[in-house]
């Protein structure tokens, strides 16, 4: 059956384009995973669609990945398909950019600055790909990419499907794709405004760059662990003054630079992670009566 299995995964996407038992650590910002029994990269959306039929009809689990930059892998692997989109395509028409979900949203910033189109200054640092930031409404330095998406294509029940804001039920850190699970970001249409000079453009990047490079941990990790659970209430600024930032279990420690990060300090893995996910929130609930949510997506 895997020999089968094997030969059609290779026949819908390419031989080069299969892989088996790839470790998760190597596919994570974090570095942390055990291995995926398929590691997949997809090259066009009609292969894409032709493999997700095939992997329902089968009853095979599959989980899409972007650059891995919110995504924390079990250390006992995957046994299902890890599927990663490799279209990445960016397109322009006046005041609207295409990108493709697997496009890097850096490259979709500095494609926006060539063009002189404004709004996409924030993401410039965030370590994710389009169909990521889509999924989680990715968020930095007070913007969310949800203030600039007009419409995006997504695949749905064998189709491709354009679905305004709404239908994207965008709220903090999350989107309909969290609950729609089988939907898939194909594409994603960004509304930007013109600007006359890209220097102004670069400028808003550069501050941001040098915001995130002060206050951001360098060692690996998966980016900002908890969800504010109000908009009055900083998860970080809680752990902080609880004393926790430096704690450490395993290979996993609290970061001393910003506490809403967990750092790799070299051999952590998913079960430390979570042990300090499990600390922090019940010292938070003890002190403030609240419940941090995770923004990470649990791959297991």
């Amino acid at each position: 059956m895997e020999q089968i299995l094997k030969t059609y995964l290779e026949y819908i996407c390419g031989k080069e384009n299969v892989a088996e038992f790839v470790p998760m650590a190597t596919k994570t910002t974090i570095r942390i995973g055990g291995p995926a029994r398929w590691f997949v990269t997809v090259q066009t959306k009609q292969v894409l669609m032709r493999l997700v039929s095939a992997l329902k009809f089968i009853g095979l689990p599959w989980f899409i990945i972007g650059a891995g930059s919110n995504v924390l892998a079990s250390d006992a692997g995957y046994d299902g398909v890890v599927i990663r989109l490799g279209f990445s395509g960016i397109a322009d028409n006046e005041c609207f950019i295409y990108a493709d979900a697997g496009a890097p949203l850096k490259k979709v910033c500095n494609f926006a600055k060539e063009h002189l189109l404004s709004g996409l200054e924030f993401g410039s640092g965030i370590p994710g790909t389009v169909g990521g930031a889509v999924f989680m409404n990715a968020g930095a330095h007070g913007s969310e990419i949800s203030g600039v998406v007009a419409m995006a294509d997504v695949l749905v029940d064998g189709e491709i499907k354009t679905l305004d804001t709404q239908e994207l039920k965008f709220k903090y850190r999350t989107s309909v794709f969290k609950h729609k699970k089988d939907w898939i970001i194909i594409g994603v249409y960004f509304y930007l405004k013109k600007c006359e000079n890209k220097r102004l453009i670069a400028e808003k990047e550069e501050e941001f760059a040098a915001t995130r490079q002060k206050n951001q941990p360098v060692e690996p990790n998966a980016g900002s662990v908890f969800k504010r659970p109000n908009p009055n209430f900083a998860a970080s600024k809680a752990i902080d003054e609880l004393g926790l930032k430096g704690l450490r279990i395993g290979g996993a420690c609290i970061s001393e630079r910003h506490a809403g990060f967990i750092i790799n300090t070299g051999n952590a893995t998913s079960k430390d992670v979570l042990a300090l996910i499990k600390i922090i929130r019940a010292k938070v609930k003890e002190k403030h009566k609240l419940y941090l949510q995770t923004e990470l997506q649990i791959l297991k």
